[in-house]
């Protein structure tokens, strides 16, 4: 095991052969805004250990659960992400397409709030808190 799980050491080769899946799969999964992929300055794809749990884990609700692509997308886009990200302020929220639509998770979305617009989404804490399937619901609840 890899003590950084954030070092981004596969190509995305490696990734679709270590989860049975083709290229283009993932590459769908990026361009859905289901999963955000670091690149390389030549432009290559490249996955950290953590990144090939997050698919994985889509892969387990797509094929074990029946979950589609646009399922999981709205899913996702139910995250109370102002409630995960401690800088999110009411304000903030209030405003955010995030909070008032379901049409995809706050860092796929086009327009985002003042405090988003800069922000790295990949090391947000909300993308990076459901990594675990089985959490997503622990999060959905975060808002009773």
């Amino acid at each position: 095991m890899i003590a950084d799980q954030k070092t981004h050491i596969y190509p995305i080769g490696v990734v679709a052969k270590i989860l049975d899946i083709s290229v283009p799969t993932i590459r769908l999964y990026e361009k859905e805004g289901i999963i955000l992929i670091r690149k390389t300055e030549s432009g290559r794809r490249i996955f950290s250990e953590e990144d090939i749990e997050r698919l994985k884990c889509l892969r387990r609700m797509i094929t074990e659960e029946g979950v589609n692509i646009q399922g999981m997308k709205k899913l996702l886009a139910m995250l109370p992400c102002w409630k995960i990200n401690p800088d999110c302020s009411a304000d903030d929220y209030k405003q955010c397409p995030a909070y008032t639509e379901i049409s995809g998770p706050c860092w796929a979305l086009p327009e985002k709030p003042d405090i988003c617009k800069n922000a790295d989404c990949y090391t947000c804490p909300v993308y990076s808190a459901p990594v675990d399937c089985r959490r997503i619901k622990e999060f959905l609840h975060m808002t009773e």
